[in-house]
């Protein structure tokens, strides 16, 4: 029988050069718990460097799971390279290090049957909000594609999202040496073509975390990705501006989402974590700047 959906999972964040699998564990007990009442197929994709390291009960985990090997490094290659492995007509393609609720797949489906003029579609990722940096960093990196109530959009998750699979197949990943600004490329390709978003809150994605290494790895790859995308290039002159476009992006993001992201003293913290980011963001600038050919001790591939 052919899947109705298939998924791709590659891990875009690794830590050190020995593996461990453990994102992909995780994220496989997630899809084995999905409320999906049809057939689906789960496709690990991961460098072929690893061949040897898999643990035995990978592929045991969830029902109809395959791990397939390439020379690719990149995660946007990876992924590219998945797309080619699948029977199904949907794709979901998902990061390693996201869970998704019980719910992710039957929801995304149900949009893309309902409505026939979307092309792609994605949820809610947070981080959880245990603790006020889980909330402060939910509104600052997760809140600017998250409408509150289903809706087209004009962003897709690139944590996971939900595909119809010539869109995949007619839009890779455009090269690019962090995968921040590989998928804001694809995005805006997508879109310039005029393929349709939507965001549903109901499938939502539990992003992992780290502490400080892991914010300024993220900012550092977001503030790279944001000055290549300006307009006239990276240039030292843009700096300033583009800094202050992503603090009044998330501002109104406060306005809009602070009283469903943030509890307590949170607002008063928030500003702290604003301020680190901009810092850390302008190291990634600083690498724009220099046309660096890859990001410096980067975790993301």
């Amino acid at each position: 029988m052919e899947p109705a959906v298939s998924v791709i999972i590659v891990s875009d964040f690794e830590l050190t050069d020995q593996k461990t699998w453990r994102d992909e564990i995780a994220v496989l007990k997630a899809f084995a718990a999905q409320d999906f009442g049809e057939p689906f197929e789960l496709i690990v994709v991961e460098n072929s460097r690893f061949a040897d390291a898999v643990p035995d009960n990978l592929i045991r985990i969830a029902p109809h799971t395959r791990v397939v090997f390439t020379d690719q490094t990149q995660s946007a290659r990876l992924k590219d390279d998945g797309v080619r492995q699948c029977r199904g007509d949907l794709v979901a393609v998902i990061e390693a290090d996201c869970l998704p609720n019980p719910a992710w797949l039957r929801t995304l489906v149900g949009v893309l049957r309902e409505r026939p003029e979307v092309d792609v579609v994605s949820g809610r990722t947070w981080y959880g909000d245990q603790t006020p940096y889980h909330r402060c960093l939910n509104l600052m990196h997760r809140a600017f594609d998250d409408y509150g109530q289903p809706s087209a959009s004009i962003h897709i998750s690139n944590n996971g999202a939900l595909y119809r699979r010539p869109v995949l197949e007619a839009f890779p990943y455009p090269e690019a040496i962090t995968p921040f600004l590989s998928s804001r490329l694809r995005n805006r390709r997508l879109l310039e073509a005029g393929h349709s978003f939507f965001f549903h809150p109901g499938a939502r994605m539990l992003h992992a975390i780290g502490g400080l290494p892991f914010l300024f790895d993220v900012h550092r790859n977001v503030g790279y990705s944001d000055l290549m995308q300006a307009p006239h290039g990276p240039r030292v002159g843009a700096i300033l501006r583009v800094l202050l476009q992503r603090t009044t992006r998330e501002c109104r993001d406060l306005r809009r989402l602070g009283d469903s992201y943030l509890k307590g003293f949170d607002r008063m913290l928030l500003p702290l974590f604003q301020f680190v980011g901009r810092c850390f963001e302008t190291v990634g600038m600083v690498d724009a700047l220099l046309r660096r050919r890859s990001i410096p001790h980067s975790a993301y591939r």
